[in-house]
């Protein structure tokens, strides 16, 4: 690369180089800042607003700590009915438990005792059919 007299040397990759003068940078940067500064005033006004708004507002009453207070109780009288309800329906599934397991114990035994009257049956049967065995002659009579 040559050079004239006068002319400031380049380096080889920015023969073109698109970036702007020091001076025009500069007053771009100046409204960078200034547009910068806008919105944080802006945004420190909505939050002294925000602010100021949540003070204005009624505070905490005794009436609205009554209706919390109240409202709980009705929570716990309602979790208390859930609790007990629970409970009910626990006992009541174990005794339908214990009850069915007893009526099964009972049926079995009324079987048993069927079974057991039906062997004696068979038994009293077979014994009134069998012919009777012979019986010995009676010893003679002095």
């Amino acid at each position: 690369m040559t050079y004239q007299t006068g002319e400031t040397p380049r380096p080889p990759s920015a023969p073109d180089d698109p970036r702007p003068a020091a001076s025009e940078s500069r007053s771009g940067n100046t409204a960078t800042w200034v547009i910068a500064g806008l919105v944080a005033v802006v945004a420190i006004i909505a939050v002294a607003f925000m602010v100021a708004s949540s003070n204005r507002a009624d505070g905490v009453t005794q009436d609205d700590l009554d209706r919390v207070a109240e409202q709980s109780r009705m929570q716990g009288v309602v979790e208390g009915a859930q609790s007990t309800y629970n409970a009910a329906t626990t006992e009541a599934r174990i005794a339908a438990d214990r009850a069915a397991a007893d009526a099964r114990a009972a049926a079995q035994d009324t079987r048993d005792a069927a079974e057991r009257a039906r062997m004696e049956s068979q038994q009293a049967l077979d014994r009134a059919a069998e012919p009777p065995p012979p019986s010995e002659p009676a010893p003679p009579q002095q």
